[in-house]
């Protein structure tokens, strides 16, 4: 994964600007994260309580790994029968790691961060 220079500033910014958040339940509504996928976010785990700062992807729902975006209201009642996220975040090394969250239930609370 190759990160801008914008989404490199937001992510070791000490002052990110909120977009809009999700947090419990809210995080169920997978058109709202849609229009967060392939952006910055601070995502917390709902396991540890860990907060990060990267590069939020919906990899796969439902089998499929073509998916767009592009328009929310066509992700209003779409059931969730699986789904693989990650959030990606780049090393000292200037290269990344990844974490795969394969449930909704796995993330206690999502941040849109303002590029």
């Amino acid at each position: 994964m190759n990160f801008t220079e914008e989404q490199l500033a937001l992510i070791k910014s000490e002052h990110q600007n909120v977009v809009f958040e999700l947090t419990g339940l809210e995080v169920l509504a997978i058109y709202s994260l849609g229009q967060m996928n392939s952006k910055v976010v601070r995502l917390t785990d709902g396991f540890f309580g860990d907060t990060k700062i990267g590069i939020f992807t919906i990899d796969e729902l439902n089998g499929n790994t073509d998916l767009d975006f592009t328009s929310p209201e066509n992700w209003t009642n779409v059931t969730i029968d699986s789904i693989r996220l990650s959030l990606t975040l780049p090393n000292n090394f200037g290269g990344h790691s990844s974490t795969t969250f394969e449930s909704l239930l796995d993330i206690k609370a999502i941040a849109l961060l303002k590029e």
